[in-house]
């Protein structure tokens, strides 16, 4: 109950710490590297998903940051617990993250031909939205881990990591490939293609590896093991019993 108490304090001050600016420079490059799908006046389904596959990265890549404190390792003068304000950040990062990333699908699809008769196309969105959860689960898993073992820093090596993680995604053989096209999905009572059941394939493995990384990231919150989850008297009013 003492952490609930704390945690609207926590927030307000972990909102002024954090490094937002990796965050808007991450949704600079995203546009920047979806807007290069959008070229022309209308896009195609298959160059919107590879737009925002790419912005996905990008987007990650400046979530990573968010852990990153370089007082984190200083145990004087902290009122809180590191594990305490590594979940401030989580619940502070979170909803920004999906908002800038929920921004992006409505973008790229904005720029949909619509077909003949006047139907609006989409992109799989949810599919896209798991694979998304996938990559910022693995930067954070790893920036929290990170952070345990070398403190500041940890955004640095939880970017670098993402980007070889999918640069090894991009070279699995095709039968593993994580990258597939969903186009064309099966019509109403046509038995599904290769490509179709590959898509699905695909995402059950992004599903997987989205659960193991939140998984591993939870487990990163916590302080390192010389700290202990208690929330220190200077943020607890403490009736002094000392006789007088």
């Amino acid at each position: 109950m003492t952490r609930f108490r704390v945690l609207p304090g926590v927030l307000l001050r972990t909102a002024r710490v954090v490094p937002w600016w990796h965050l808007g420079l991450g949704l600079v490059a995203a546009v920047g590297l979806a807007w290069s799908r959008r070229a022309g006046e209308w896009t195609t389904q298959d160059d919107a998903v590879f737009g925002l596959r790419v912005a996905a990265v990008a987007l990650a890549a400046s979530a990573a940051f968010a852990f990153d404190d370089p007082a984190e390792n200083l145990l004087e003068g902290k009122p809180v617990p590191v594990g305490l304000q590594r979940t401030a950040r989580l619940i502070l990062a979170l909803p920004a993250v999906a908002a800038a990333w929920w921004a992006l699908v409505l973008w790229m699809e904005s720029g949909l031909r619509p077909l003949d008769d006047g139907t609006m196309l989409t992109v799989p969105r949810l599919a896209l939205s798991v694979e998304m959860a996938a990559l910022v689960g693995v930067v954070w898993a790893v920036a929290t881990h990170a952070a345990r073992v070398i403190g500041d820093g940890g955004g640095v090596v939880a970017a670098t990591a993402l980007l070889a993680i999918v640069v090894g995604l991009i070279l699995l053989p095709d039968r593993w490939s994580v990258f597939p096209s969903p186009w064309p999905p099966p019509a109403a009572g046509e038995a599904p293609s290769s490509q179709w059941l590959a898509w699905l394939d695909a995402h059950h493995r992004w599903a997987a590896l989205a659960g193991v990384a939140w998984a591993s990231t939870l487990l990163g919150l916590r302080g390192t093991s010389r700290r202990r989850w208690t929330v220190r008297r200077s943020l607890i009013p403490v009736r002094d019993t000392k006789e007088t």
